[in-house]
């Protein structure tokens, strides 16, 4: 595994898909994406949504914003996130790649070894609000990273 816990990509065993485009709205870190062209040709970025069968996840950004002389605020990149507007990088992935995703509110205590799909927010989760299986499965959990002042992570490896 990539040994960097700010980052997105954890594995790859081909070559990933980079695809950058304008945020249509706030969008986080390592959350679901789905990138489109509008009618005049420009990419856009939306977030993943419940049971959308997408293996393409919002890239930390490599080069964020300086502001004052100073280089952000301390935050790890993949805690920071980009506003609607930004241009926004994406990566898809692969049948075995391995990514570090944010755990969605519905998730189980331990999604580990179990299928995941997106929610309503683009995090990971192993069960919708309903707790049932998501609609559509694009990997499996791997390791749960537990951080006390942000949001969990998942590595998943994807199917």
């Amino acid at each position: 595994m990539i040994d960097s816990p700010t980052s997105t990509v954890a594995q790859l065993h081909n070559e990933n898909s980079y695809q950058e485009g304008e945020a249509d709205a706030a969008l986080d870190p390592a959350t679901g994406a789905v990138a489109y062209k509008d009618a005049n040709g420009d990419w856009h970025v939306r977030q993943a949504t419940e049971g959308e069968d997408t293996k393409r996840v919002v890239r930390e950004q490599r080069n964020p914003p300086r502001t004052s002389g100073s280089v952000g605020d301390g935050t790890a990149p993949i805690d920071d996130p980009y506003a609607a507007g930004d241009n926004v990088e994406t990566v898809g992935f692969h049948r075995y790649d391995r990514a570090r995703l944010r755990v969605g509110v519905n998730a189980s205590a331990d999604p580990t070894d179990a299928e995941v799909g997106w929610d309503t927010d683009g995090g990971i989760t192993d069960q919708d609000a309903g707790a049932a299986d998501p609609a559509n499965i694009v990997g499996r959990g791997v390791e749960l990273i537990e951080r006390t002042d942000a949001d969990n992570l998942l590595v998943v490896e994807f199917f």
